[in-house]
């Protein structure tokens, strides 16, 4: 039963229409093939930035995969703190077989749902874990200062509404309360282990990030790098 906030049953029309503007949506989604380095991996794109990033991976970000590539290890834990649509969570699971594990950390809600369907069409969903939290040095609910609701987009806000860079204010297209947590404070409680390699890329909330690690850091289980 389809009904209002005002508890009005939808007309057959009505509904007619919304379910061809769900069909239509998902059917425009864009099917990205990407051949990573021999690893083959598939992107659902919503936006042309959704399919810039994987397509731009050995361009732009050559020095991060350099490093993932002679990083990663069989059965690593793999943590990306700010994955995006999961370009990095993705290459990284590919690489590291099925005993791997990669935490993809992604607050900003869009991201995450491109994240989640890239995970799907790659049939990685045992291999990633997809944390919709924030990560911070404390537990609390702080402000997430959206900077564009598109997927794909970057400079999202945790906590402020500084520009990464140059300080000034900018005002959010929207803004959520979310939940911070620390790294240190998720393994204590057992939600995740220590893991082997990190990559940070938050547009501002590093040290806040690496204050909330600071135990792992420091501990005989710090990440390898």
């Amino acid at each position: 039963m389809f009904k209002s906030s005002g508890d009005r049953v939808l007309t057959l029309p009505e509904r007619i229409v919304f379910r061809l503007k769900g069909m239509v949506r998902s059917r425009t989604l864009v099917r990205v093939r990407l051949d990573d380095r021999g690893h083959a991996a598939t992107y659902l794109c919503e936006t042309p930035m959704d399919a810039y990033r994987p397509l731009s991976l050995w361009i732009k970000e050559a020095g991060t995969m350099a490093w993932l590539d002679a990083e990663i290890r069989p059965a690593d834990v793999f943590m990306d703190i700010g994955a995006n649509i999961g370009i990095y969570s993705i290459a990284a699971a590919l690489r590291m077989g099925e005993q791997g594990r990669v935490y993809a950390f992604e607050p900003h809600k869009v991201n995450a749902l491109s994240l989640l369907r890239n995970i799907q069409a790659n049939g990685l969903g045992g291999r990633i874990d997809v944390f919709s939290c924030a990560l911070s040095d404390a537990e609390g609910m702080l402000d997430f200062n959206y900077a564009s609701l598109s997927s794909a987009s970057t400079a999202s806000q945790l906590g402020h509404r500084r520009v990464p860079g140059t300080g000034e204010e900018f005002v959010p297209v929207a803004a959520e309360k979310v939940f911070a947590a620390s790294v240190d404070r998720l393994i204590e409680r057992g939600s995740i282990v220590a893991p082997d390699l990190v990559k940070i890329d938050v547009d501002g909330n590093e040290i806040a990030i690496l204050r909330g690690m600071h135990q792992l850091l420091r501990s005989a289980k710090r990440p390898r790098a």
